[in-house]
């Protein structure tokens, strides 16, 4: 009986690596005073302040509203990582890989946006978060376009579904 349809490259890689990591993400944004530093690591301040005397705005329950509901979008999407990266079914596996990949993108817009143009492009200024943010969603964007486009070999034929009468 087959485990999963994917390769074995992607299915560590989309299967196991990437929910731990999202796995750490949320018990990092949840620990206390997690969501708060979360929110402050998220863009590298010698990038976005331009004064020494300039500090981040004021932690707003907004922000740890906002913060929290992301972290929370880690543990959703580990959860969904795993349950399709485990499926037997072609539809899903190819569709997760096709929504997520697109996602990707908006996700690194996204820290784009916050560092603007000049900032997105000063690479020894960013920070782990950013690096992160920006590193992994390129590789993994890449392994999920690797598994659409049967890069690593075909998807694996799932169990025969039994007809009942």
């Amino acid at each position: 009986m087959t485990r999963s349809i994917l390769p074995t490259f992607p299915l560590i890689i989309l299967g196991v690596i990437e929910p731990l990591m999202l796995l750490e993400a949320y018990r990092v944004g949840v620990i206390n005073p997690g969501a708060q530093q979360y929110f402050n690591r998220s863009l590298p301040p010698d990038l976005v302040y331009t004064t020494k005397t300039t500090q981040p705005p004021e932690f707003s329950p907004q922000a740890e509203t906002v913060t929290l509901q992301l972290v929370n979008v880690f543990l959703l999407l580990a959860g969904l990582a795993v349950v399709c990266s485990f499926s037997k079914d072609r539809f899903t596996v190819k569709g997760y890989c096709t929504v997520v990949a697109l996602a990707d993108y908006g996700h690194i817009w996204a820290i784009y946006k916050g560092l603007g143009p000049e900032g997105f492009w000063e690479f020894g200024k960013w920070n782990d978060l950013v690096w992160g943010g920006v590193l992994a969603s390129v590789l993994l964007n890449l392994v999920r376009w690797g598994v659409v486009f049967d890069v690593f070999g075909r998807l694996k034929e799932g169990e025969e579904k039994v007809k009942t009468k």
